[in-house]
């Protein structure tokens, strides 16, 4: 059975890490990890059919004009705040983000706090975001080539680095900082509280702008 989803590049790249990460010891990341990558194939997959059954008979002629994407039911278009809402909604998610990180951060690594505090945290927001409101915007075309080859290089040599430190380790699920994988490389940032914190809050501001997109 031909799947759309499967063939879209992020979900290999979730479906390969999902892998590693189970057989080196981190079944719990394995999961959360083959769970976002189902969910994005099961939503390509319905995107796939619903423009299909929708597509009009009209041949190449009737497609939708470039330059802009898919159109978007008016209801779930979200309508922008006023000056203030703006300022109250973003002061108080940045000192809910403040005061998340410092919590979290005082948590031990893996410990289940600290595990539950973040999936919680990701699980909601993905359900909450999953429906919408979306944010319509122009279609940006293809991707420059450059700026494409340059970042699949950087991926690339970045999963190379792992998985042959990941090899040279004494066991997959044993840490050998003789051939550190990129996890390992950020274990002295992440011993203190401070450092737990900091990664804290840089997920945060990464995600809240992957969400805002």
């Amino acid at each position: 059975m031909d799947v759309p989803g499967i063939r879209q590049p992020i979900v290999i790249v979730l479906l390969l890490i999902a892998f590693f990460s189970a057989i080196s010891g981190k079944p719990l990341d394995g999961l959360l990890m083959l769970l976002v990558a189902a969910g994005l194939a099961w939503e390509a997959a319905r995107v796939s059919s619903r423009e299909a059954a929708a597509a009009p008979p009209g041949g190449p002629g009737s497609l939708p004009q470039p330059g802009l994407s898919a159109a978007v039911p008016s209801a779930q278009v979200s309508r922008p705040l006023r000056g203030w809402q703006t300022a109250t909604a973003t002061a108080a998610l940045v000192a809910g983000g403040v005061v998340y990180a410092v919590i979290v951060g005082s948590f031990t690594r893996f410990s289940w706090p600290a595990t539950m505090a973040v999936v919680g945290l990701a699980t909601l927001v993905v359900v909450i975001g999953w429906q919408g409101p979306l944010h319509p915007r122009p279609d940006p075309g293809p991707l420059p080539m450059p700026g494409t080859a340059l970042w699949g290089g950087v991926l690339l040599a970045g999963g190379l680095w792992e998985l042959a430190a990941l090899a040279q380790q004494p066991s997959l699920d044993d840490t050998s900082y003789a051939h550190p994988t990129l996890s390992a490389l950020t274990d002295p940032v992440l011993t203190g509280h401070f450092g737990r914190s900091l990664a804290l809050a840089v997920w945060l501001l990464i995600g809240g702008y992957l969400v805002r997109r």
